[in-house]
């Protein structure tokens, strides 16, 4: 029982990185894209997938659209395969309103007004779900959104010491877009990954285990490398670091707590 315990405490210590908190029991071997399956996702089409195949697509991406036409070229494609999916246009509400947080990474009321056409929903309808969700911006945001929970798990862990260090490493206040556009931090009421506070959600992907001292690293990964440097390829085997700073760049995160918004 105590060599157990001990080697699963040495396990977790040497697993500590920012986005993937490891893989400590009998597959210790696989890396992040093994287990996330980024590698055999692949990129995923702007004009979805069809029917029956993988439904969990990035609704905050860090290149965005603001003036783009919503539900044109490969989006009218990808409206058509969710509005498939469901059997009134009412009910593909959710996923219709993550695709165009995706292409112009905010909902303006232009953009409720036209969904609300598309669905041949009340206007009052739309807006009304769209504010009750957090998840949905209502004013534009930087390249990289960075939501720090600060729910009691992560509170305890030092979530709101990560929280006002990435405020003073992007020099902004909450909700603000950096001078630089690359960042605007918020924080969250809970992120669902209380097992490795403090959990941070940047975009679509999950830093987990993120002390404050961490945050100037996870800072410059980003500038360096975004979110998803390998373009959902996945990185291949590589050796769990010991620290934020000696890990490698971030790679796609699939994990549908985070970022599963039901299209096709």
């Amino acid at each position: 029982m105590s060599d157990h315990t001990n080697s699963s405490s040495n396990s977790s210590s040497s697993s500590k990185n920012p986005g993937w908190a490891g893989e400590t029991g009998a597959f210790s071997g696989l890396s992040e894209a093994d287990v996330r399956g980024t590698g055999y996702v692949g990129a995923q089409p702007k004009e979805g997938w069809p029917a029956g195949g993988i439904n969990a697509y990035p609704y905050q991406l860090a290149e965005k659209q603001p003036d783009a036409p919503l539900f044109e070229g490969p989006y009218a494609k990808r409206l058509e395969r969710i509005l498939a999916r469901y059997p009134t246009k009412r009910a593909a509400l959710l996923p219709v309103l993550n695709l165009a947080q995706e292409i112009h990474g905010h909902l303006a009321a232009e953009d409720m007004a036209r969904i609300a056409e598309v669905l041949e929903l009340n206007p009052a309808t739309v807006r009304g779900v769209a504010t009750f969700y957090t998840m949905y911006n209502k004013a534009p945001v930087g390249r990289y959104l960075i939501q720090v929970c600060t729910n009691i798990a992560c509170t305890v862990c030092g979530g709101d010491d990560v929280f006002n260090a990435f405020l003073a490493h992007t020099g902004t206040e909450p909700g603000e877009i950096s001078d630089d556009g690359n960042f605007t931090v918020v924080d969250a009421e809970c992120l669902g990954a209380c097992g490795f506070p403090t959990v941070v959600q940047i975009n679509n992907r999950y830093f987990e285990n993120v002390n404050a001292e961490d945050v100037p690293a996870i800072l410059d990964r980003l500038k360096k490398h975004g979110v998803d440097p390998t373009d959902g390829k996945g990185a291949g085997p590589a050796a769990k670091p010991e620290s934020a700073a000696d890990a490698p760049p971030p790679t796609p995160n699939s994990n549908p707590s985070s970022n599963s918004n039901g299209e096709g």
